[in-house]
């Protein structure tokens, strides 16, 4: 067995001058990079993930490679997928960023043909503006404030089946009266067809947080649409505390919009409430002109707007519009002069717009 065992032993045995030549003489391109492996893990722990340069990465993967470590191989050669533990990294998908509408006028629209002091429009799908005219100037929004509170009271999941009564508050309203009890729809339409102040103010106090709270969030969700230049005080737009631009006034309607509570209620013409109390029907017609068609319009689309007017603000408006080819722009007018001519200045730049630009053909929807 001593035998035996000696000669296994003879047999597996390397010579100690040949393993200092395999291993030392051969092998020095080796233990260099297997040194730079052990640097770069240093490297790495410090620095919170700084990679080897291109110069060592081809030495650092064969030499893991022939030091049989297959997973921190991968790790140097890129190839994340026999990473153990955790996800794999990958690289965020490039974003896709639609082509702009490209100007084939003869010449820009004069800003100052329009009365509105700021003027703003953006092409839905790339983001593009335009035109504008004064676009960053702070003015009250009057009640375009109400699509703001709108969102607000949305996130708190309203129970539209629910009574409410009309809030006491000597606010300046056409359609309801103090202590009058509606459903939250009822005061939700009311709000957004008839602009009524008391109907929006009610639903605030319905959904559950104080007044303050909920001036608060409204301030919170401008800054989170990126309305930078933009300020709440209250929800129906009667203080001219509320303060914004075209610009801001833009982002407030795309996020509106995409609400389908909102824009149904929009888009609608007329509303009937009934008054239990006092046993009255009282009508109502929505605010928007051009969506009523008392002031006409070529628009192959129309997906609705909102109005605004305190003696602050003058007449303001902002809506949605798209052509034949389905390319829609939000249009944002502050400050006209008259009530019609919020519409009829809404209108002319909407449709100078479309006449004047031309749309790629990949960008016929919005998304």
């Amino acid at each position: 067995m001593e035998h035996d065992n000696k000669t296994l032993a003879e047999k597996y045995a390397l010579p100690e001058q040949k393993k200092q030549t395999s291993f030392f003489v051969k092998n020095w391109d080796d233990i260099v990079a297997a040194a730079l492996v052990c640097f770069t893990f240093l490297f790495v722990f410090i620095f919170s993930g700084v990679f080897p340069t291109k110069w060592s990465e081809t030495r650092l993967v064969n030499a893991t490679q022939k030091m049989k470590l297959p997973v921190l191989a991968s790790f140097f050669s890129g190839d994340l997928s026999q990473k153990s533990g955790g996800d794999v990294n990958v690289s965020p998908p490039a974003k896709i960023i639609a082509p702009s509408p490209q100007f084939i006028g003869d010449e820009m629209l004069d800003p100052e043909q329009f009365t509105a002091k700021s003027i703003f429009v953006r092409d839905i799908r790339s983001g593009s503006v335009l035109f504008q005219k004064n676009p960053f100037e702070q003015r009250p929004m009057a009640s375009i404030t109400k699509l703001m509170s709108s969102l607000v009271i949305l996130e708190r999941n309203p129970d539209w089946t629910a009574t409410t009564t009309v809030v006491s508050d000597a606010l300046i309203d056409n359609h309801m009266y103090a202590g009058d009890t509606y459903t939250e729809e009822e005061l939700w339409y009311a709000s957004l067809v008839g602009s009524s102040n008391k109907a929006i103010f009610s639903l605030a106090e319905a959904v559950g947080i104080s007044r303050e709270s909920f001036a608060d969030r409204m301030n919170q969700k401008a800054m989170e649409l990126g309305m930078s230049h933009t300020s709440f005080v209250e929800p129906t737009g009667l203080d001219e505390g509320n303060i914004s631009t075209a610009a801001d006034i833009e982002k407030l309607l795309s996020a509106a919009l995409d609400k389908k509570e909102i824009q149904d209620a929009v888009l609608t013409q007329e509303f009937t409430l009934y008054s239990n109390e006092r046993e009255k029907t009282h009508h109502m017609w929505n605010t928007d002109w051009l969506l009523l068609g008392w002031i006409p319009h070529h628009f192959a689309h129309f997906l609705g707007g909102k109005t605004g007017y305190i003696d602050a603000s003058l007449y303001n408006f902002t809506m949605r519009a798209g052509d034949e080819n389905e390319n829609y722009i939000d249009v944002v007018v502050l400050g006209a002069d008259t009530h019609e001519g919020r519409f009829t200045e809404a209108r002319d730049v909407a449709e100078w717009v479309f006449q004047n630009y031309k749309w790629p053909v990949t960008s016929k929807k919005t998304e």
